[in-house]
């Protein structure tokens, strides 16, 4: 009976996951012979309609209306055979590289990156390390010294030595060689160039050590100490004082002060008065003793540790000794941590000019590799180098004539690249020849090129792909193909027809032109006054509010010098231009002084037009517009005419959410 209870059960679940995953490709419309899947329905809906995608069945049916005329248009534009026309073609191609160039990136470098610092800021680590320094753009020798060297001393570690006093004696670390190579707790993210060995201290366990890992610095060896949660970021304020180590009893001296303080705070005292009183630190002293937030390794450890150990905002410490003097702190704000999507904000414009950025796009590339069955031919790329000199370092190089055809590399069947392509690749490489070290190797050189040259090819490749493996990118492209089809069928059907069609137009404006009314508008005169004495500016007003603008210029326009400018301007009720003037003949406006041309101006309605009818010149905008909108409807009856249109009902109601 249980076992029959369970395959039922089991049976069901089949079938619900088998319903959900088929959803998406069930045809909910069908126009002419396009259809349109669930999956996109939704997807457009969803995009458009933001937060309010609520999927009730009014909003799916007003967009399933909004979408089928959008898809009639479609229909026809392929009829058209818009499709074929080259320059779209070449416009949609141009859409497609910028897109697939920022969707790769984002989803698989960019994402990927922003989830892994994000789980990375939950712990903080304590490590050690040894390191031994070598130049990043040196001689391969160099690199492999240390890195022997580094095999030799973890097989000693192995054998039992410890790693502190290893660390003290190999490490070229000043800083932390005397500290048994002890960097104490640290947390994502590390600095640019450090991603390898952030990689390692979060992969390694407590008591392990790592295998060789090269920085910018050089290679290191590093051993996990300890693990924690991460401590995050905090605000504190504080109380400091200075402990003078010249004069004997200064110490006792302060730590009696801020013992003193501490019980005045127990017992309710103000601890930014105490600290404008008391603290040492002028720069903080008149903010209460706030100091700015900080994480991890910012501070003196003993300072950190008390920090973090008070547990509520407002909490304060009792007075603590550091390397600075000694301080009493009060907790202000402890951050909550960052989510994704704040994270991504932060980091989105300069994460890439960071090393893990380069580093994830290694991993991709990698993939990429992986899963299209790439090969080389590394002999063709060795008789290449065997081939060239120091030259190749100049930008005066250039490649052999008579280079041969030979397979390089290829990315499964279609990707195919000879040492002819590589060698037009090196050629523009010029800056990167030039900054080689000189006493680098030929070879190194070209197979430093050489990885930048798969890289870039591979990057190819996987763009061509992009919706076969992304349902949203083939969308995204869907978007972009249609609405390009889209906008020319409408530019020849509706926006070129209404502008051309002048007997048309005329006629559609004079069947509907008693729409086309101006309200009553008023005629409105501006006067600018050439003058600074604000006497002469009254005169001249008083004299514009009572006579016309020729009795007011001739009165002071004279002897060749022009006082007055005057321009009219007609307008309607809600203009901008009638601020400070009541609609009504003779308002006249305050004066306005400008300070830059000093000038004075002033405005006085003229007269209220009666209401008219426009021409179609003065309203042909409003016309053209609302002629677009007849054609529009008129062209969206007949496609519907001219293409079966049907929404699956039983699918529809499925979506609707009540």
């Amino acid at each position: 009976m249980l076992k029959k209870l369970l395959f039922t059960i089991v049976t069901t679940l089949l079938i619900v996951v088998n319903i959900n995953a088929q959803s998406d490709t069930d045809v909910l419309i069908t126009v002419g012979d396009s259809e349109v899947t669930v999956g996109e329905f939704k997807y457009i809906y969803e995009k458009n309609n933001g937060k309010t995608a609520d999927y009730t069945q009014a909003s799916l049916e007003e967009y399933i209306d909004l979408y089928t005329k959008f898809k009639l248009k479609v229909q026809k534009a392929k009829e058209m055979k818009l499709d074929t026309i080259v320059s779209l073609q070449k416009e949609l191609d141009g859409y497609r590289s910028q897109l697939a160039s920022s969707f790769l990136t984002d989803k698989e470098v960019f994402g990927k990156l922003i989830s892994e610092i994000y789980q990375r800021k939950k712990e903080d680590v304590k490590i050690r390390h040894i390191l031994l320094q070598a130049k990043s753009h040196g001689p391969n020798k160099h690199k492999s010294a240390a890195k022997n060297q580094l095999q030799n001393i973890k097989e000693q570690l192995k054998a039992g030595k410890s790693f502190s006093a290893m660390a003290k004696q190999f490490s070229q670390d000043k800083n932390t060689s005397k500290l048994g190579g002890s960097m104490g707790f640290l947390t994502a993210m590390l600095p640019s160039g450090f991603y390898e060995l952030e990689n390692a201290m979060y992969d390694l366990k407590p008591g392990e050590v790592s295998e060789p890992i090269e920085t910018k610095l050089g290679f290191h060896l590093i051993k996990v100490d300890k693990k924690r949660p991460a401590r995050g970021v905090l605000q504190v304020a504080h109380i400091f004082k200075k402990i003078d180590k010249t004069k004997p009893g200064d110490a006792v001296k302060v730590n009696k002060l801020l013992d003193s303080l501490y019980l005045v705070l127990q017992n309710g005292g103000d601890f930014a008065k105490l600290t404008m009183q008391y603290s040492d630190d002028k720069s903080t002293a008149s903010k209460a003793g706030l100091l700015p937030p900080f994480g991890i390794g910012v501070y003196d450890i003993k300072f950190e540790n008390e920090a973090f150990a008070l547990q509520n905002d407002g909490n304060i410490s009792k007075p603590i000794v550091t390397s600075a003097g000694m301080h009493i702190l009060k907790r202000m704000d402890k951050q909550k941590p960052n989510t994704k999507e704040q994270l991504s904000q932060k980091y989105k414009q300069k994460i890439k000019k960071y090393d893990r950025y380069a580093i994830a796009q290694d991993n991709m590339i990698n993939r990429i590799k992986s899963a299209s069955k790439f090969i080389e031919h590394k002999n063709v790329l060795s008789n290449f180098a065997n081939s060239l000199d120091k030259e190749f370092y100049s930008y005066k190089w250039k490649p052999s004539k008579i280079l041969s055809k030979d397979l390089l590399l290829a990315f499964g069947n279609d990707a195919k690249f000879t040492i002819s392509d590589f060698a037009a690749y090196a050629k523009k490489q010029t800056r990167s020849r030039s900054q080689f070290d000189k006493t680098k190797p030929v070879k190194e050189a070209v197979d430093d090129i050489y990885s930048e040259f798969v890289k870039a090819k591979a990057y190819e490749y996987e763009q061509k792909n992009l919706e076969d493996k992304y349902p949203e990118f083939k969308a995204l492209m869907r978007e972009y193909s249609e609405g390009i089809l889209l906008f020319e069928a409408t530019k020849i059907n509706v926006w070129d027809k209404a502008n051309q069609d002048t007997v048309g137009l005329y006629s559609f404006y004079e069947q509907n032109k008693s729409k086309y009314i101006f309200e009553k508008q008023a005629k409105i005169g501006k006067y600018i006054i050439n003058t600074t004495e604000k006497n002469v500016v009254n005169k001249i007003k008083k004299c514009a509010k009572k006579h016309d603008i020729q009795k007011t210029m001739k009165r002071f326009n004279k002897d060749g010098v022009e006082l007055i400018e005057y321009s009219e301007m007609t307008v309607e009720p809600g203009s901008k231009e009638l601020v400070g003037l009541n609609y009504k003949k003779k308002s006249v406006s305050e004066t306005i002084f400008d300070e830059k041309s000093k000038k004075s101006s002033f405005k006085k309605v003229i007269e209220i037009l009666p209401s008219r009818r426009k021409s179609l010149k003065e309203a042909r905008g409003y016309v053209v517009a609302d002629y677009q909108d007849l054609l529009d409807r008129t062209w969206i009856n007949k496609l519907k005419k001219e293409y079966k249109v049907k929404v699956a009902k039983n699918i529809l109601s499925r979506l609707i959410k009540k």
